[in-house]
């Protein structure tokens, strides 16, 4: 055996894997801070601008898949939380604006990346509807809260163990906990908005 020629065939291949995964926890990093950026576009009512952003996520995400896909048993982890974050702002965004939320097929995004990044979506919607109070905005809160209820019921069908689902069993209990506090939250103000209104009314 040539040790020297197999060291250094070695040495070409780890170098090729090695620059592979810079450029690949580059796009994960400009991904996941996209993504901020367009949750944060959707909260802002900048609609226009999350499109713009979302456009670029895409491109990137696109990259990223055929640098995985070149050695996926090795970089495949790397997907997760760019996927994750993309499934959160685009689901998001659907439900914010009476969409169908697209499937992971559509998005080209590993299915259990997207179960993640939709249980996400919670922690969002709570913020949303926490806006839309604080703005004395109560039209929306009862779908608000609806669709919140059904990420959960869906994801609570999940009954699988955390060596198949990884973290997602957490995440579904804690989007349990805050759409409790959210349903208290919502009811508290629907309450208030009614007694103000017939206070107005018995001016």
């Amino acid at each position: 055996m040539n040790l020297k020629k197999a060291f250094s065939d070695i040495t070409d291949l780890l170098e090729i894997l090695y620059q592979d995964r810079e450029e690949i926890l580059k796009l994960s990093r400009d991904i996941v801070r996209d993504c901020s950026i367009a949750i944060k576009n959707i909260h802002r009512k900048e609609f226009d601008k999350f499109h713009e952003r979302t456009n670029t996520i895409k491109i990137k995400h696109k990259d990223l898949l055929k640098l995985v896909n070149k050695n996926p048993g090795i970089f495949f982890k790397y997907l997760k939380t760019p996927e994750q974050e993309f499934a959160e702002s685009i689901a998001f965004y659907s439900i914010i604006s009476k969409e169908e939320i697209p499937s992971p097929i559509e998005l080209k995004i590993n299915p259990l990346n997207f179960l993640l990044g939709l249980a996400d979506v919670v922690g969002e919607l709570r913020r949303y509807a926490l806006d839309n109070i604080r703005n004395s905005r109560v039209e929306d809160l009862n779908s608000i809260l609806e669709n919140m209820d059904e990420i959960y019921t869906y994801l609570f069908t999940l009954d699988y163990p955390a060596g198949v689902t990884q973290d997602l069993r957490h995440k579904v209990d804690v989007a349990r906990n805050l759409i409790e506090k959210t349903r208290g939250d919502i009811s508290l103000a629907i309450q208030m908005d009614d007694l103000k209104k017939c206070f107005e009314n018995n001016l």
